[in-house]
């Protein structure tokens, strides 16, 4: 039998484990994964969702003063952190991040590691399974580039300069360098559009007056021609998702799997067992039903 008791009410689960109480509210990510948990009898899951600590054990991530550490106690910054944890609350894979992060430390500019957060947080560029991200370009009918001609951006193709001859400083908007960009400035430049993948280790400089749509690389790959914007998390892979009447008839029929399972002997506030003779409850001291 599990250790994990809990109790659904009208708009929170309330849970009780190893001498804990803890409440979930039907607005938190987690809840329909407890949901779940209970309705496939994996009730000993339930404590790895409702607390971060436990969610990354068996991962090498760790939670230090606040924030997620590699082994060895290597922070993760503050912009991958908060990410790492949105993507767990919503059961999308972060190990992507991971590997982003693993590109990005090679990057020799600080300033172009600082930037490139900004970038893709402000345009929402998918990332790949390998920790690259997707990123688009406006090209000739005939895939070249548009200032002079002679790189090929046909799918498949690599285009690549050498980094020390790339402008990398910021306040030069149109200056030496291969340019890569969000959806609707890619878009609006070019005959073609196509999606090209590059390694954050090769991000030079994100110009400062084009409201960060817009980068320049020194190397990156033309994976396909493109003709709407990608909208999922990991290049390729939907995200999960529910339909919102899915949902709801998932919760009703777990509140009659609910009233069939309740033990008569559980608090009906806090799900703790108590005596057959008590007027109290031994946990949170709520009056028990008659």
């Amino acid at each position: 039998m599990s250790n994990v008791l809990y109790h659904v009410l009208n708009s929170s689960i309330v849970l009780n484990y190893l001498g804990k109480t803890v409440s979930v509210s039907d607005t938190d990510k987690r809840y329909q994964d407890v949901i779940d948990c209970i309705k496939n009898g994996e009730l000993d899951n339930i404590p790895a969702i409702v607390e971060v600590e436990r969610a990354f054990e068996g991962t090498g991530i760790e939670l230090k003063d606040g924030l997620l550490c590699v082994q060895g106690g290597e922070p993760i910054p503050e912009e991958l952190n908060a990410r790492i944890l949105k993507y767990k609350d919503l059961g999308l894979p972060y190990e992507s991040l991971l590997k982003f992060w693993e590109n990005l430390k090679q990057n020799p500019s600080y300033n172009s590691r600082r930037q490139l957060f900004a970038f893709l947080s402000h345009n929402g560029h998918p990332l790949t399974d390998d920790g690259y991200f997707i990123a688009y370009r406006g090209v000739t009918e005939d895939f070249k580039d548009k200032h002079t001609r002679t790189f090929d951006n046909k799918p498949g193709s690599t285009c690549k300069e050498d980094r020390a001859l790339v402008d990398d400083n910021p306040n030069n908007t149109c200056s030496k360098g291969l340019h890569v960009a969000c959806f609707d400035y890619a878009r609006s430049f070019g005959e073609k559009l196509v999606e090209v993948k590059v390694n954050p280790k090769d991000v030079v400089c994100v110009p400062t007056d084009y409201d960060g749509t817009k980068m320049r690389v020194c190397e990156f790959t033309v994976v396909q021609e493109g003709s709407t914007e990608r909208q999922e998390t990991v290049y390729g892979k939907p995200d999960p998702a529910r339909a919102p009447e899915e949902v709801e008839e998932e919760y009703e029929e777990e509140e009659e799997y609910e009233e069939e399972e309740v033990d008569e002997n559980q608090c009906p506030h806090c799900g703790a067992e108590h005596s057959d003779f008590a007027n109290f409850c031994p946990s949170c001291g709520e009056k028990l039903e008659d």
